[in-house]
Formats: structure tokens, C-alpha cells, sequence
């Protein structure tokens, strides 16, 4: 009698053990990736453990008794502070759009009274509106509006992050959120540097360039000495960690002092390193009232969001991880910035719709073909002219080489050699620089008295 044939004793892989497989795949790509991402730090940690034990032994080595209790403390007290920093700037939130509002340098916001503290969800857009960005709701009234979008002058809008951008802020691709102040990603912290451990990690690029010319010069006195002397070299390990001591201090330090003068110069004209690299669009002085239908274009569509995360969730190799995190260093100079649109100006964007009863489809039925290319070819005059303005113009946070330092280091000095982040400002207002703000009015005169003698040679019957 036939029956039926049992269940195959062989495996058969299913769709779940599949899809199980490969989520540990990638959960055990993601375990790599954390730990090649936080080696830096074992390495920082480490090499520093290193040097201060040979630092304090070369310095006990010397015959004078305060001396070398001099040079072991101050070896000590620069390791320690070094550190202190190194691990402030690392496990410090930098500071996104998304986080509440608080401004550091106010005691009473660390003790919950009096502070300034709004829901990460209040700066989020709800909807669209055909107010003037200005007046917007989804636009903070407090919020500093300098630079704009460089397609239609809008407020800048994340399209990952989903909010508003405010000036100085940037999408980092490593981290997958935006920054309040960006600097730049640094690889060595496995973090963004921004607005609220800025100062821990120039405090830790002060101390450690110290740290290093203080190893330099005891071992490399150290290593000189025994040159000449047959005792010294005797001591095979001791000579060994000097001379590697020596070296990697002296290249270290080096290296390091550059990096940190370059980065004191731009704590004294009140930049970042993406404000000095790339080219900072301005809103233009005639831009200020603009058009309705120009601000929407702040709002992403539906579509753009989709596309933005499906972009986002898409899986990267190892490889492909580690270059982009070099790659994402800088925002806007190494590679575009995500997040940002790069749709050019259309003419319904830079100039008002002759009819704004009809669609953009019967307003353009109603205008001759000449009369648009008219209109385009004034667009990207008038878009030619908003950039030049924009590169003449000064840097707009720029308060003086005291008031630049004094946003950085917090107005307590009794705390401005110490990794305490007291940074003033919450990211979203800037005071804006007098000398900034002159040459911006001037601007706007000279473009005025530009489109009156345009309006009088045309009514003239003049060509421009």
C-alpha cells in the first residue's frame, strides 16, 4: 500500500534561519566595527600609561632630590589633566538640534531652575505654512537666520535628521546626526567635536603638546648623557624606552603643536575648521522678505524622506565603514554634506509668481518664452551677485579675539584650564559681529542703488 513520504531527514535552510543568520552577521560586523572605532582610545590611554611611567623614572634618575620631585609631579600633573580631557572631549555629547536647548555656561540650567530647557520635539517642523521663514512655526523666533541654503536662501532643513539646521550646524555621516557647532569628526575621540566638548578637546591638545616636549626634553637629555657614557648604556631596557620615549615625543609633539596654534588661531577669529575651509553662504540682504512659496522649499517632500532612509539603511562593509569615517571628517569640504539639498534655483524659487492665483503650469502657459528666459537669465545674475556679496563679506561670529575666547573657555576663569564644559550658547541663537552686520547693510544700499539705475535704464528704454 503506498503511503505517504515523511519529512526529509536532510537540513533544509528556511526563510527565519536565513534572516537569523545573517542579523548575527551583521551584529557581529557592527562589534567589529565598534571595536576598530574605539581602538584610538586604548591606544591614547595606553601610550600615555607608557610614557608617564618612563617620564618618571628618567626624572628620579637626576641627582638633585626636589628636582626630580619637580619633574615627576609636573609629568604627573600634565598626564593627569591630559587624560581628564581626552575623556571629557570623548564621552561628552558635542550636541545636536534634536537635544533640548541648554546653554552650559549658566549655573542655573545645571541645577534645573531658571534654565532654558525645551523638548528635543519642539524644534521639529509639524507642517508646512506660506509665512515668510521669519514668522514660521516650525522656525524658532530666537533662532539666528546668517546662512542659508544656497538654492533659494531658506533656512537650512536636515533631510536625515528631519529638523531645521541652525547656523553652524552640520550632518555628520559618522555619527548619523547633526552637530551643534561641528568642527570637524575626530577619529582619535570616535566622535564629533562640537559646540559642548570643544574646549575638553583643545585642553587635551594644549596638554598633551606639553606633555610631550616635557618627555622630549628629560629623555632626550637622558639619551644624549649616555651617549657619552658607558654606565648609562648598561641599562639595556632603560635605554631602550628612552630612545622610543624620545622619538615619539618629539614627532608627537611636533605634529601636535601645529595642530594645536591652528586651532587657538581659530578659537581667536571665532571659526571652525568647516567655516575656514569652505566658502559660508550668507543670507543675502535682499532676501529678507521673501516670496511664500520660497520657504517651502525647507520641506523635504515625502519622497526625499524615503529616498534619505532607504539611503541610510542601507548595510557598509568594514572597508567602506573606515573610509567613510575619514571621509565624514569634514562636512562640506571632504565630501558633500548629507542631508542637504542640492536641487539648483528654478525661477519659481527666485522670483514671485507673476500670478500666484494660478498653478505653475497655467502661470507658465501665460508667460511668452522670451519672457522666462528673460526671467532665468535674471536669476542667475541675481544668484551670481548673492555669491560675490557672500564671499566679501567678513565672518559673522567673529567678537574680538577676548569675547571668541571667552564663548570657548566659559566666563569663569578660575575653569578655563580645566575640562568643565561651561561653553556659552545653546547653538541655536549667535550673536552676530557689528562689523559683520556694516558691511551686510552696505551691501544691501549698493545692491539697491544697482536695481533703481536697472529699473530707470529699462523704463528709459535703455538695454542693461
Amino acid at each position: 500500500m503506498a503511503t505517504l513520504a515523511g519529512p526529509s531527514s536532510s537540513p533544509v535552510s528556511s526563510p527565519s534561519f536565513n534572516r537569523r543568520r545573517k542579523s548575527w552577521a551583521r551584529r557581529i560586523e557592527r562589534c567589529c566595527c565598534s571595536t576598530i572605532t574605539h581602538f584610538p582610545l586604548a591606544f591614547v590611554y595606553g601610550l600615555t600609561t607608557w610614557a608617564i611611567y618612563v617620564e618618571v623614572n628618567v626624572a628620579f634618575l637626576d641627582s638633585g632630590r626636589w628636582s626630580a620631585c619637580a619633574k615627576a609631579v609636573l609629568g604627573v600633573l600634565l598626564y593627569g589633566l591630559a587624560n581628564a580631557s581626552y575623556t571629557v572631549a570623548v564621552f561628552t555629547n558635542p550636541g545636536s538640534p534634536l537635544d533640548p536647548r541648554i546653554d552650559l555656561s549658566l549655573s542655573s540650567t545645571r541645577g534645573g531652575k531658571g534654565g532654558r530647557v525645551k523638548s528635543g520635539y519642539d524644534v521639529l517642523p509639524t507642517h508646512e505654512d506660506h509665512a515668510s521663514p521669519a514668522h514660521h512655526p516650525s522656525v524658532p523666533a530666537d533662532m539666528t537666520l546668517v546662512t542659508a541654503k544656497a538654492s533659494n536662501g531658506s533656512p537650512r532643513y536636515c533631510k536625515k535628521c528631519h529638523t531645521l539646521k541652525p547656523d553652524r550646524s552640520h550632518h555628520c555621516s559618522t555619527c548619523g546626526r547633526c552637530v551643534l557647532k561641528m568642527d570637524h569628526h575626530c577619529p582619535w575621540l570616535a566622535t564629533c567635536v562640537g559646540l559642548r566638548n570643544y574646549k575638553a578637546f583643545l585642553l587635551f591638545l594644549i596638554y598633551t603638546s606639553l606633555y610631550c616636549w616635557l618627555c622630549f626634553g628629560l629623555t632626550g637629555s637622558w639619551v644624549w648623557a649616555a651617549v657619552t657614557d658607558d654606565s648609562r648604556m648598561r641599562q639595556s631596557w632603560l635605554i631602550i624606552n628612552n630612545i622610543m620615549l624620545a622619538v615619539l615625543s618629539g614627532i608627537i609633539g611636533l605634529v601636535l603643536s601645529g595642530f594645536t596654534g591652528w586651532h587657538i588661531y581659530l578659537v581667536c577669529r571665532g571659526e571652525t575648521t568647516i567655516e575656514s575651509l569652505e566658502k559660508t553662504r550668507y543670507l543675502s540682504p535682499l532676501r529678507k522678505s521673501m516670496a511664500p512659496s520660497q520657504h517651502r522649499g525647507d520641506i523635504p517632500s515625502v519622497g526625499d524622506i524615503e529616498e534619505g532612509n532607504g539611503m541610510q539603511d542601507q548595510e557598509m562593509g568594514l572597508l567602506d565603514q573606515l573610509k567613510e569615517t575619514h571621509a565624514n571628517a569634514l562636512p562640506g569640504i571632504l565630501r558633500p554634506e548629507e542631508g542637504e539639498s542640492s536641487h539648483p534655483p528654478s525661477s519659481s524659487q527666485a522670483s514671485p509668481n507673476p500670478h500666484p492665483n494660478a498653478s505653475p503650469a497655467k502661470a507658465s502657459l501665460q508667460r511668452s518664452y522670451a519672457a522666462m528666459e528673460v526671467q532665468r537669465e535674471r536669476d542667475r545674475y541675481n544668484a551670481y551677485l548673492d555669491e560675490q556679496d557672500s564671499e566679501k563679506l567678513p565672518n559673522a561670529f567673529n567678537l574680538g579675539w577676548r569675547r571668541n575666547l571667552r564663548h570657548v573657555f566659559g566666563q569663569q576663569a578660575l575653569l578655563w584650564f580645566l575640562p568643565v564644559c561651561n561653553t556659552s550658547g545653546d547653538g541655536w541663537m549667535w550673536e552676530v559681529s557689528p562689523v559683520w552686520q556694516e558691511a551686510r547693510a552696505e551691501q544691501e544700499r549698493e545692491r539697491e542703488a544697482r536695481m533703481r539705475e536697472d529699473r530707470a535704464r529699462l523704463i528709459g528704454g535703455k538695454h542693461p
